[in-house]
């Protein structure tokens, strides 16, 4: 089998693009809004001063006021909820009108300050008053073990419901469960502060501290016939960080429908996040992960997000110290991966940053950083990489490639940009092991410093047939 390299040229680049142009078409364009500006303008809403508050002054409801205005005319970080200045003092003089950012906001009130009788706190959320199941209203059975079974007798209890776990360290010896069968499910929800820990006697690094879509902590993957979709819950896990221990997953989504994760953050977990193939037709469960912060352990089998299901969405996403980044496994296909950043080791050896061994997949500004090949695809792979980004700050992995193709090239590769500031025997920019493949590479930019690599984009990518 005979190996192929290549790097930019940009005159050859365009004139495969035009190629490129006249087989696809033109690309329909998106025509600007007639609507005046204020219009397209987005509103939120914030917290604004209706009474002078003076230095040192504890923040009271009846100075404030939620007002809706247009998000361009209010600092990025002012305050939205009264729940965020509970317990917090002014910083310095705030005036009426004024909208209040962190920097107005102490925690203390300050030894200088004078004293104000009159001072009222802002109640702090009262959770329950939301419907919640507040878990710490219930007493450990044996109080010598963790809170697994706890936490999984409220949830057997209260179907339905939100289980909320305040701030606070919990202790769990085996997984938290939240069965699919809309009957029984719930959501969880986090106090900010809240962290649950493995126990470090975990048996199996494989197994998540959070399993979604199973009845008992010990059962397989529930296996149900598909059910009509208006008889399902939707499951959310909101907030609060799992703590993995260097022996646990973080949360496997294994049976179920509409399942939604967010502001979590994972750590030290041998898995951060697993989504299951779905029991139905397409293999769907339909997760929604946002906003959620994984760090592994650096293991040869250590996996951030590993996606064996179909029409999953995955966005803003740090992910730091696994050997695969991304892995979509030959099922894993359709899936949407957006605004992703996964992080390397620098002396990390054999890593990807997005492995995707099946079909469809659209990868939209995705950043690789430090792994030894940014992208990895499979000749049957016709996913979408567009405005991806590899780097690497150290050639302690002595092997740097943006893109790879294991067989043929068959997928689509749209302003990739591979860059850093030094050179090694193996840079490149995409490395295809058989030639003959449809794929396509339009706007390649590469910023290294290697001109060692002549072939021409064009005689590795064929004219492509889609």
């Amino acid at each position: 089998m005979t190996n192929f390299v290549f790097k930019k040229n940009t005159m050859r680049a365009l004139l495969f693009l035009l190629c490129a142009f006249m087989l696809l078409g033109a690309f329909p364009m998106a025509s600007a809004s007639e609507a005046p500006a204020e219009e397209q303008s987005e509103y939120v809403e914030v917290l604004r001063v209706v009474d002078d508050i003076k230095y040192g002054a504890k923040f009271t409801s009846d100075k404030l006021q939620t007002v809706r205005v247009r998000a361009d005319a209010v600092p990025a970080d002012a305050i939205k909820t009264t729940g965020e200045l509970y317990n917090k003092y002014a910083a310095s003089a705030i005036l009426v009108g004024d909208f209040i950012t962190p920097a107005k906001l102490l925690d203390k009130k300050p030894v200088d300050a004078t004293e104000d009788e009159d001072e009222e706190e802002i109640e702090k959320p009262d959770y329950r008053a939301l419907g919640y199941v507040v878990i710490t209203d219930y007493e450990r059975q044996e109080s010598e073990k963790g809170y697994a079974a706890l936490i999984n007798r409220v949830i057997a209890e209260n179907p339905g419901r939100t289980i909320y776990i305040p701030d606070g360290s919990y202790f769990i010896e085996e997984p938290i469960v939240i069965p699919a069968d809309p009957a029984k499910s719930v959501s969880l929800r986090f106090g900010n502060q809240a962290v649950l820990s493995a126990d470090p006697k975990w048996e199996d690094p494989h197994v998540a501290m959070i399993r979604v879509g199973v009845e008992e902590p010990t059962d397989e993957p529930l296996t149900m016939d598909e059910i009509d979709m208006m008889g399902y819950r939707s499951i959310s896990i909101i907030g609060g960080c799992l703590y993995g221990s260097n022996v646990a997953s973080g949360i496997s989504v294994e049976g179920g429908k509409d399942t939604y994760i967010y502001n979590v953050s994972i750590k030290a977990a041998s898995r951060g996040i697993h989504v299951y193939r779905g029991n139905n037709e397409l293999g769907a469960t339909w997760v929604n992960v946002d906003n959620v912060n994984l760090t592994g352990t650096d293991k040869a089998d250590s996996v951030g997000v590993l996606v064996e299901g179909t029409y999953n969405t995955f966005s803003n996403m740090r992910i730091y110290l696994f050997r695969h980044g991304i892995q979509c496994t030959e099922t894993g296909e359709r899936n949407i991966l957006r605004n992703l950043h996964p992080l390397a080791s620098a002396s990390s050896k054999e890593t990807v940053g997005f492995y995707d061994k099946s079909n469809g997949n659209n990868f939209d500004v995705c950043y690789s950083d430090q792994f030894a090949a940014g992208y990895v695809v499979h000749e049957n792979t016709r996913s979408v990489m567009n405005g991806g980004f590899c780097y690497w700050y150290s050639d302690a992995n002595n092997y740097h490639v943006g893109y790879k193709a294991i067989g043929k090239f068959n997928s689509i590769i749209v302003s990739g940009k591979v860059s850093h500031g030094h050179t090694i025997e193996t840079d490149a920019y995409l490395y295809i092991e058989q030639e003959g493949g449809q794929g396509i590479v339009l706007y390649p930019i590469d910023s290294s410093q290697s001109d060692k690599y002549e072939d021409m984009l064009e005689q590795h990518c064929p004219t492509p047939i889609l």
